[in-house]
């Protein structure tokens, strides 16, 4: 093959992951962890501290560095938005699908590379996470691109920037997530010596310097950070945000051991369909390569399950071995059992487009895309859905790849263009931040508090209006007190009574419905009220305080005339 086939498909690839991963990039709702990455970085660009991460106004140590600077200088470079922040994750999904690329085509060939990095590419965690702005991406890339690394520094011929790159890259992991950075990739790099009898010599010049580059790059913020706060930030990141989540239960505990697997079941699809087959195709006499990259698959799950606090998207990480351990499978001639188990696959995944052709999950009319367009969406949903079994008839492994791909792209690039920005601006959180502003302008000493926020406006008030909501459900201990706005459902707003005045009144759908089991529930609408406990001269509030005077009159008068007797001719 020459060199220019790979190049080109690699191109292929990327471009493929670029078109899911860009499109209506600012206009998803907040997800996940995001806000905590958004609000600090966006504050490191506006106070021009660079040193010291904030959230909320706080001090916020929980992450290292690297994440906040990479969003805030993308933030100062395009605006402060969160398209801008998200754009540090789609860069590094984008690398990190090349350095699996890239670490497939030294350990198992072009062909098995690239069947990996398509499989990568559109998988449904990778995606999802390549979106949101968390340093988890990051760390993906830089954990896959050390071992890349690592391949070459075991090879033959090892080229003498090898080993500092090595050392360069652990370092960027560690100043993006700490510790678990160079454990993973590390795990992959004892078993790479091991697996060609090949040791990472520590006193050779270009180790030197990766010992140098790792400890420069790994720990100079945390030095110049204790340098100037004190050995507490220090304290908080190493004992707190590592060995209490690995070992206390302090956050997200007491999930069972097997959860990653359950997760990676879901989260990897449509290709943890394919894992089994891909396991059983990496018994001898195949080669050896494919057995490391799932031992160093398998290693990574040992202490991350052993963890007392476990997160899905932990298990980013994973996906690049498991990826290219995919396209092995592809990249190898396929038997009749082989065949057979990539049909019953496809039937099922038609089966899921047919049901989402049919409408079997859905979000409330409003909410929605326009008709015509979720028509489209609806006829392009039948159409792959009998493509996947037309494909079926012959499940070639390269047809099968490409079938599952374009699938699950066009699944991805229709919720990315067209389910969640519709979503998102049928949501009621921008006129919100509009309503919350206006007031404020007349009464600035104005807080916000909010209770059960399941639309997650608070995080809108945090991130765009500079506003941190006070969380408090003694609501009328809080009526009682200084100048407040209230954000309130149905049942809060009805036990306060008259007690507020009303502002506005929006409808809204809780924000976990855009999830696999909120679609299932199939949501419905509510009804959210901002209330204030203060008066205003705001001339917009106080025309609309007459115009509902007026026609609650009116009203009124109706009910009355409807319930006195007819009068005779």
């Amino acid at each position: 093959m020459s060199v220019r086939r790979p190049v080109a498909g690699a191109a292929l690839v990327a471009l493929a992951a670029a078109l899911v991963l860009l499109p209506g990039l600012g206009a998803a709702p907040f997800e996940r962890a995001e806000i905590y990455f958004l609000d600090a970085a966006r504050a490191m660009a506006e106070t021009g501290d660079w040193l010291v991460p904030r959230y909320r106004g706080a001090p916020f140590y929980d992450k290292p560095a690297l994440t906040y600077w990479l969003m805030a200088a993308s933030m100062e470079a395009f605006g402060p938005t969160t398209a801008a922040g998200r754009l540090v994750s789609v860069v590094a999904a984008l690398l990190a699908v090349a350095a699996t690329i890239r670490l497939g085509a030294l350990l198992l060939g072009t062909r098995a590379a690239l069947c990996g990095g398509a499989a990568l590419a559109t998988t449904l965690a990778f995606v999802s996470f390549g979106r949101l702005a968390m340093s988890d991406m990051l760390m993906t890339l830089f954990a896959t691109a050390a071992v890349a690394a690592g391949a070459r520094a075991t090879g033959e011929r090892p080229p003498r920037a090898a080993l500092p790159l090595v050392g360069a890259l652990l370092g960027l992991g560690f100043l993006t997530k700490g510790p678990v950075a160079v454990l993973l990739p590390g795990l992959g790099l004892a078993l790479l010596a091991w697996h060609r009898r090949r040791s990472l010599s520590v006193w050779g010049p270009g180790a030197a310097l990766g010992l140098v580059l790792f400890a420069a790059l790994g720990f100079g913020w945390f030095a110049f950070l204790a340098a100037r706060e004190g050995a507490e930030p220090l304290r908080h990141f190493f004992m707190r945000e590592n060995l209490q989540r690995f070992a206390a239960s302090t956050y997200d505990a007491e999930r069972p051991l097997w959860y990653y697997a359950e997760a990676y079941a879901a989260l990897g699809l449509p290709w943890s369909l394919f894992l089994p087959a891909a396991v059983l195709a990496a018994r001898r006499p195949a080669p050896p390569e494919t057995r490391l990259l799932l031992g160093w698959a398998a290693a990574m799950a040992v202490p991350l399950s052993l963890s007392r606090g476990k997160i899905d998207y932990y298990l980013l990480p994973l996906l690049p071995p498991l990826s290219l351990a995919v396209g092995a499978l592809f990249a190898a001639p396929w038997g009749p059992r082989r065949r057979a188990g990539a049909r019953v696959v496809l039937v099922l995944l038609a089966a899921v487009l047919a049901a989402l052709a049919l409408g079997a999950v859905s979000l409330p009319a409003g909410w929605l895309p326009a008709r015509a367009l979720l028509r489209a969406a609806r006829a392009g949903a039948a159409v792959l859905a009998l493509g996947l079994l037309v494909v079926a008839v012959r499940a070639r492994p390269l047809a099968v790849l490409g079938g599952v791909s374009a699938a699950a792209l066009s699944i991805y690039l229709a919720l990315a263009a067209l389910f969640l920005p519709a979503f998102a601006a049928a949501q009621p959180h921008a006129r919100l931040v509009e309503e919350v502003l206006r007031e404020r302008a007349y009464v600035p000493e104005a807080g916000v508090v909010v209770c059960h926020d399941d639309a997650r406006v608070q995080r809108d008030l945090l991130f765009h209006a500079r506003l941190a909501a006070e969380e408090r459900c003694a609501l009328w201990s809080a009526v009682e007190g200084p100048p407040r706005l209230f954000v309130l459902d149905e049942a809060e707003q009805r036990s306060l009574g008259g007690a507020l005045r009303e502002v506005s009144t929006h409808r809204y759908v809780a924000a976990d419905a855009v999830t696999l089991r909120g679609l299932l529930a199939r949501p419905q609408p509510r009804v959210l009220h901002l209330g204030a406990n203060f008066d205003t001269t705001d001339p917009a509030a106080l025309r609309k305080a007459r115009q509902e005077w007026k026609e609650a009159v009116r009203a009124e008068r109706a009910r009355r005339r409807a319930r006195s007797p007819v009068s005779p001719p």
